[in-house]
């Protein structure tokens, strides 16, 4: 329940001002009233209140006069002045010196809770406004990850115990968490730095070429095979090599991978030479390998090899207000793209986004916001410049939305291209969802091929 005002009043007529706070308090209000100015300053430097209401007329003191001093020393307390004799001059100098309201006497206690219950909601959003500003001025972040909630501070954490291992790391976490970002900052935190860090996208490797793609092939070892070819492994030796979504290997390759784990060689397609390497190797996953190991589809052993250290990278609809932070991280990079100044976000467009369960995670924020700096041609950035799956008002399921609905008034020009782009991430992004993360069924929803889907979704920022 919000914490009710507490309100002071001020008038030199007895009746006046017993009756007045006697009425607040039965209105769920805290109210106490004096007899005058002096002791109203009195009580203001002792105790916490929130509005002062001050008769206009009274002696030593006006009420103008006694504003002004409120507002010198305790500038958060709002004023109401309250007077029977009205004139437009009075109004005028009552605003100007800094009233938050005025009333008119003989008023009706609902005219009064009226303007109270409204100064409220607007102490409220002035609240959320300045929680939303400190927010977004601690956008700190770590080897280009960004966010301070607790669950990603024990990323972080975990990224710099395990940076200067050379175990192998697991990540897991739904598509779009930011994976590759954390396999990065491992290999950045390492004494490896220096060496070479090679993504590998076990998703988007043909079956059959898969064994030559990681570890090489010699001269002839198949029908194309016209020159010698190193691996990604042999690529990445004194560094790092990422096995993005490592689920997706076959079983065959699985357990060669094993052998270069264990063993720390390799023997590349159509050799017979054990080959020495030093890699450290990062894998990532999007699925629980417990259950694809009790279903058959992933080797116990590559499993039981590679749980050692272990990194959960949370859902976005986890990490609370890092939803904040990421949003202002990615308008200013597009806006340093675009060569333009950022553009801040509207409170209602904030709540917005701290409210949508995000099935994309990260990589369904920055396109949403992306496709919204485009769309803003104002002062700063409104629910109505979202793209067409997240919602325009609170509490409203994006899914009920039209997926394609456009807002081009006003616009003066758009990029059809980027346009595009920002519904083929949302498809993607909606097929994800409702295959809940399986690359496979949402390219299957989509009416995509595997490999298609699969080059779409690595396009942007992988992980």
């Amino acid at each position: 329940m919000k914490p009710n005002l507490q309100v002071l009043v001020v008038d030199d007529d007895r009746i006046s001002r017993l009756t007045t706070a006697q009425r607040l308090r039965k209105g769920g209000y805290g109210a106490d009233a004096v007899e005058n100015p002096f002791l109203a300053l009195q009580r203001l430097g002792e105790e916490r209140w929130d509005v002062v209401l001050t008769d206009l007329r009274m002696p030593r003191m006006s009420g103008i006069e006694f504003l002004k001093k409120v507002k010198e020393k305790h500038p958060e307390v709002e004023v109401i002045l309250m007077t029977a004799f009205a004139t437009v001059e009075t109004a005028v100098e009552a605003m100007q010196s800094g009233a938050s309201d005025y009333l008119v006497k003989p008023f009706r206690f609902e005219e009064l809770d009226l303007r109270l219950k409204k100064l409220q909601e607007l102490k409220e959003a002035h609240k959320e406004l300045d929680h939303l500003h400190a927010i977004l001025g601690d956008a700190k972040g770590f080897g280009g990850l960004v966010g301070h909630s607790p669950l990603i501070r024990e990323v972080y954490e975990r990224i710099q115990i395990f940076a200067d291992h050379d175990a192998p790391v697991l990540i897991t976490g739904e598509t779009g968490t930011g994976k590759e970002l954390v396999a990065r900052a491992l290999h950045q935190g390492s004494s490896r730095a220096q060496g070479p860090f090679v993504p590998i996208a076990c998703g988007t490797i043909p079956p059959e070429l898969a064994e030559s793609e990681l570890f090489g092939h010699e001269k002839g070892a198949f029908t194309g095979a016209h020159q010698r070819r190193e691996g990604s492994f042999g690529r990445a030796d004194g560094g790092t090599v990422l096995l993005d979504d490592i689920d997706d290997l076959p079983l065959n390759i699985q357990v060669k991978l094993l052998r270069v784990l264990q063993e720390g060689t390799l023997i590349r397609v159509g050799g017979t030479e054990e080959i020495r390497i030093d890699v450290r190797v990062i894998a990532t996953t999007k699925v629980d390998l417990a259950e694809e190991v009790e279903h058959g589809r992933f080797r116990d052993d590559l499993f039981y090899r590679l749980r050692g250290l272990e990194i959960r990278l949370p859902p976005l609809r986890e990490r609370g207000e890092d939803v904040l932070l990421l949003a202002k991280h990615f308008i200013d990079l597009v806006a340093s793209r675009e060569g333009k100044e950022p553009k801040p976000l509207s409170l209602e467009a904030a709540r917005l986004l701290r409210e949508y369960h995000w099935p994309g995670n990260v990589r369904e924020l920055r396109r949403a916001m992306e496709s919204a700096f485009i769309l803003c041609r104002g002062e700063e950035i409104l629910p109505e410049h979202f793209p067409a799956f997240l919602p325009r008002r609170r509490g409203e399921p994006g899914k009920d939305l039209q997926p394609f609905s456009l807002h081009l008034d006003g616009l003066e020009r758009i990029d059809f291209n980027e346009m595009v782009q920002t519904f083929e991430d949302a498809m993607i992004l909606w097929a994800l969802s409702q295959a809940g993360g399986q690359q496979t069924k949402a390219a299957e929803l989509l009416g995509l091929p595997r490999t298609t889907f699969q080059s779409k979704l690595n396009r942007t920022h992988p992980g």
